[in-house]
């Protein structure tokens, strides 16, 4: 979802990724020249429920919110986040072609690891993305818990890739940060993006990755 900008600092956001040209990070520069020089993708609708709603009750009036896009899915691509516990409740009442991306996933498959997804599950239920790296995974949760480092979105990142699946990426910057200025919102986003340069410079199929900007303010 794309949010008003809070300060005057307004950033310019393309469809499937931030406006980047001032990165301090030369290969973070050099991997946005060259996706420039590529075919233009279709832009991306998003909607990620995060941990909503309260009760399965209200989740046929969710889906059936989405039901007016299935006319633009020629013009733009359309992501459905659920919450872990209802995507594999409605991951099959969307209007076709209308995606459906669990919120999370691990990076070792499935065996002892409570409270995980696994990419072998989520392909198994006929689901081709998953979504990492959101704000509140990385530690805006407001709470002691473990925040989920640049280094390991890397790794759950290469680990998706190599499980034939899609990922949405996302990177963004706190309300601190981005009230020190453009220059200070653009040098944390580079610093969420560098671990992941090597993987996507690899990548044939670079549309495989989506490059998500979720500011948190």
């Amino acid at each position: 979802h794309l949010q008003p900008a809070r300060s005057s600092h307004a950033l310019h956001r393309t469809p499937r990724t931030m406006a980047l040209s001032k990165l301090t990070l030369a290969p973070a520069r050099a991997l946005m020249r060259q996706a420039a020089r590529g075919m233009a993708r279709k832009p991306i609708v998003g909607g990620n429920w995060k941990c909503n709603p309260a009760t399965a009750s209200s989740l046929d009036e969710l889906v059936s919110n989405f039901d007016g896009c299935a006319q633009y899915l020629d013009k733009c691509d359309v992501y459905v986040c659920p919450s872990n516990l209802h995507v594999a409740l409605v991951k099959d009442s969307f209007k076709p072609g209308i995606k459906v991306a669990p919120q999370n996933c691990n990076f070792t498959g499935c065996g002892a690891y409570t409270g995980e997804m696994s990419v072998d599950q989520i392909k198994d239920m006929g689901m081709s993305t998953v979504l990492i790296g959101h704000s509140e995974r990385r530690g805006e949760f407001g709470l002691p818990t473990p925040k989920e480092s640049n280094e390991l979105m890397a790794t759950k990142l290469q680990y998706i890739l190599d499980q034939g699946l899609s990922c949405v990426f996302c990177i963004g910057e706190p309300l601190p940060i981005r009230e020190k200025g453009v220059d200070a919102v653009l040098a944390e986003c580079a610093n969420q993006l560098e671990d992941i340069v090597p993987i996507l410079k690899s990548l044939e199929d670079k549309s495989r990755v989506v490059i998500a900007y979720e500011p948190v303010w």
